[in-house]
């Protein structure tokens, strides 16, 4: 997939046919009708995706940010695997915020001259003040005999698919709702960090994972697992916490990966969460801590 921070024309440009807009947190169902097409499908290889690295609520109300489900680098990994084929991360900054709808669809006409289809959700907004709407960027595909793609969104339980119910289902525990929507289990994707050595000292080494992936489902144990380079897959105890029986203080997200032996300090791992096991808890001892640990295995080997 290729990939660019700017509108730029460039090479890649010149070959899209079809374009996703949108910041497309969570790559839900609703968001790949989006950009997989709804109706009509579009060839994943000839469809680019314009996204911000930013929330943009980031920049304009900090206070209002949401946690989100997918951070850039899960999002960019989301969108390969779909096979797309280019992405542009666009940074959202004060001057981006200003700009005028009309010359950011200028923008999007230098950097992607031979477009068939635009695809948009149906609340897209764009522009100084979200100025720019779907109204606009309809009669700016009719001028150019391109195709504005709208899809019908996709329901749950009878209601759209959006960010925010995946971010209220995941920060309740409820992983099974949210893994519905999203299409996919819950996963949360980073880079192994070193920790304290704990778990290594108590026999069950574990796996810290640093993510940009913000939106957390409460603390506790939970059966998964782990998906490291080369697509090898291991069955996984996760633990979200601060560590209280060793009197820590922040917030961690930790996986012993049952059967894998070796350092696995800085690579990319997926952590799939597939069912709540227990809560968190402050343990007399590490030994004790210890016994519980094997409890817990017991019940994920046999259901993963």
């Amino acid at each position: 997939m290729n990939l660019a921070d700017s509108l730029a024309p460039s090479p890649a440009g010149k070959s899209i046919r079809h374009l996703a807009l949108g910041f497309f947190d969570g790559l839900h169902l609703g968001h790949q009708r989006v950009i997989l097409g709804g109706k009509i499908p579009h060839p994943p290889a000839a469809t680019a995706v314009v996204t911000f690295r930013d929330h943009p609520l980031s920049i304009l109300h900090p206070e209002r940010h949401p946690a989100l489900i997918t951070g850039l680098p899960h999002k960019i990994r989301v969108l390969e695997r779909w096979g797309i084929g280019f992405t542009i991360t666009l940074p959202f900054d004060a001057s981006r915020s200003q700009q005028e709808p009309g010359d950011f669809l200028q923008e999007l006409a230098s950097a992607f001259p031979s477009l068939n289809t635009v695809s948009v959700g149906p609340n897209w907004r764009f522009g100084k003040n979200r100025s720019g709407d779907v109204e606009l960027l309809a009669r700016w595909c009719a001028d150019r005999k391109i195709l504005l793609d709208k899809p019908d969104p996709v329901l749950h339980a009878g209601m759209r698919i959006s960010s925010s119910r995946i971010r209220e289902a995941i920060q309740l525990g409820n992983l099974n709702e949210a893994s519905a929507m999203l299409g996919r289990p819950f996963t949360l994707l980073g880079r192994v960090v070193p920790g304290d050595g704990r778990g290594k000292e108590i026999g069950f080494p574990t796996a810290n994972l640093s993510t940009e992936d913000e939106c957390l489902p409460p603390d506790g144990v939970f059966a998964g697992r782990a998906a490291l380079p080369e697509k090898k897959i291991y069955t996984a105890a996760i633990n979200l916490g601060t560590r209280p029986t060793f009197n820590g203080d922040d917030r961690r997200i930790e996986a012993h990966l049952v059967g894998f032996s070796g350092d696995l300090t800085g690579a990319e791992i997926d952590l799939e969460f597939h069912r709540f096991i227990r809560a968190e808890m402050k343990f007399q001892s590490a030994q004790s801590l210890s016994q519980q640990i094997k409890v817990d295995l017991v019940s994920i080997t046999k259901n993963p």
